[in-house]
């Protein structure tokens, strides 16, 4: 009881950090370039988890098989997903729109999980939930989704792209990451991640200078502390006992909480029909996990092949 509580209670700080990191990400490149930006946050968030680690003791990845999942980790999911979604927030598209193409990640979560995890197979009824949670995305964002355009194409493509590389490691790190310590095992990832992202900034030609406060600054410090620090100790911990594909739910309900914490915080409006798309989202989401249809499915598939005569079969 007391375990499905502290991961109910992880998996809700998750939602809702992220579901603020969008905006957050946004305003930070207002002042900023896009893979600067990235490294300082990466950088800054690497540094007090090395500080963790010296404190409390926390280990270190020690196996072969360990250190190739934090460098993996490091190169895919620090350097290409969070490279590739600041690029195309920093080219145009919106934070809004950028949380609905990056809902898609359930879907490529679960295929990776499919590929990689005996004990994750990609069902129908999987697909049939994730397919209607991004149904009520879809809804939620339906007027950002129409004002977009094809001079957005190559940036959207990059946010899609990351999705990829985010659900790709997200099964990667279920399967072979069980054992690892979050807060080492991010310490090394995150290294190499502001490593790679101050290279590409470096030969890109960007220029370097202390971001302004408080938007600049404070971006950088709320994504690496809040969106880095505390999301990935808590992501890599509940890795260890949460599918891959439950874990990636979190890009579908990220966009809900943006959504309310929009009308609470910035006094933006919601319609109806928001909250109708609110409501199939998580229907969706209970729909791919619940283990009650799949008994009642495999129930009735039962009582069918009893009803039919031993003659005809």
């Amino acid at each position: 009881m007391r375990r499905n509580v502290v991961q109910g209670a992880s998996y809700a700080l998750l939602c809702t950090i992220w579901g603020s990191t969008w905006f957050a990400i946004k305003v930070g490149l207002e002042s900023t370039p896009v893979f600067f930006a990235a490294s300082l946050r990466f950088a800054l968030a690497a540094a007090v988890l090395g500080v963790l680690v010296l404190a409390l003791g926390a280990r270190l990845p020690r196996t072969r098989a360990e250190w190739s999942l934090a460098v993996f980790a490091g190169i895919v999911l620090f350097t290409a997903d969070y490279g590739l979604i600041y690029w195309a927030e920093g080219n145009g598209v919106p934070s809004g729109l950028t949380a609905v193409l990056f809902a898609t990640m359930p879907l490529q979560t679960a295929i990776a999980a499919h590929a990689l995890i005996e004990e994750e197979p990609f069902t129908r009824q999987k697909m049939a939930g994730i397919g209607l949670g991004f149904a009520g995305i879809l809804l939620i964002f339906r007027t950002q989704l129409s004002l977009s355009g094809w001079g957005l194409f190559l940036p959207m493509l990059a946010v899609l792209l990351s999705a990829t590389c985010a659900g790709v490691v997200t099964a990667a790190e279920r399967r072979w990451g069980r054992d690892v310590d979050p807060i080492g095992f991010n310490v090394v990832a995150m290294t190499i991640g502001a490593t790679c992202l101050a290279s590409i900034s470096l030969v890109t030609g960007e220029p370097w200078s202390v971001p302004p406060w408080p938007a600049g600054l404070g971006a950088v410090l709320y994504l690496s502390l809040a969106g880095s620090v505390v999301a990935f100790v808590a992501w890599n911990s509940m890795l260890r006992t949460v599918s891959a594909t439950s874990m990636s739910f979190v890009t579908m309900i990220t966009p809900i909480v943006a959504l309310f914490l929009g009308a609470a915080v910035a006094n933006e409006g919601f319609q109806p029909l928001d909250i109708v798309g609110s409501g199939v989202v998580i229907l969706g989401i209970y729909l791919s996990g619940t283990r009650r249809l799949g008994a009642w499915t495999r129930r009735a598939r039962s009582q069918e092949s009893a009803s039919v005569p031993e003659s005809n079969r």
